[in-house]
């Protein structure tokens, strides 16, 4: 091989780390959750992480594959808690545990249920068929499963639709943390956590009284 020959496969670094394949996922994440997808450029990214930028090409194969890649991992242990409560006997504390599950993980990441709204309603980024595909299909399929189980078991009221009971349920998770912004302003961090806390906890409530058996 001659000098003027680039040698394939990964990228070398001087100072590459183990670890760089999340370094970029954690500032992929960081800059996705705060700026626009098209305003996020995968030189940016590796910069801010201080690598190659063909290492991005080398581990997602581009800025869509690390988009991806980033949703990928935030929902990795939500997923494999919604896989433990699918296995678990289904009762009336399923339906808290699939509250609290979501809540936990949107305090995690507050902006996340901003990302999906404004990729599915202001079809903002090219992962729309991702969110639809691999999150939203898995969790309303998950939904319908466990309210019909529940609904099988006396739990919930047989005349309810579970398709609408479905929707209902990501209506009352969901609308907190579009106040988010909102409630936090004169607040600290707790006090704004306390009261999604005690809205999700409200909540909860709500549902479970609405769908009782008379």
């Amino acid at each position: 091989m001659n000098a003027l020959t680039k040698s394939r496969g990964r990228p070398k670094q001087e100072t590459e780390l183990p670890s760089s394949q999340q370094v970029i996922l954690d500032v992929a994440r960081r800059l996705f959750m705060k700026h626009s997808y098209n305003k996020v450029t995968t030189r940016r990214i590796a910069e801010e992480a201080g690598v190659d930028v063909a290492l991005i090409s080398y581990y997602f194969e581009n800025k869509a594959g690390l988009y991806k890649a980033v949703f990928d991992d935030i929902y990795a242990p939500f997923f494999e808690k919604l896989d433990q409560l699918k296995k678990a006997s289904s009762n009336r504390n399923t339906i808290e545990e699939l509250f609290m599950t979501i809540f936990y993980l949107d305090i995690e990441y507050p902006e996340l249920l901003g990302i999906i709204y404004k990729t599915l309603v202001l079809n903002e980024g090219p992962r729309r068929s991702y969110i639809d595909e691999s999150i939203l299909s898995y969790t309303d399929a998950f939904h319908i499963k466990i309210f019909t189980t529940l609904q099988e078991k006396g739990f919930i009221d047989p005349s309810l639709d579970v398709s609408l009971l479905k929707d209902s349920f990501n209506a009352l998770v969901m609308m907190p943390f579009f106040f988010y912004p909102l409630k936090r302003e004169g607040q600290s961090e707790e006090e704004t956590i306390g009261y999604l806390e005690s809205l999700y906890r409200q909540n909860i409530r709500l549902f479970l009284y609405g769908c009782a058996v008379d």
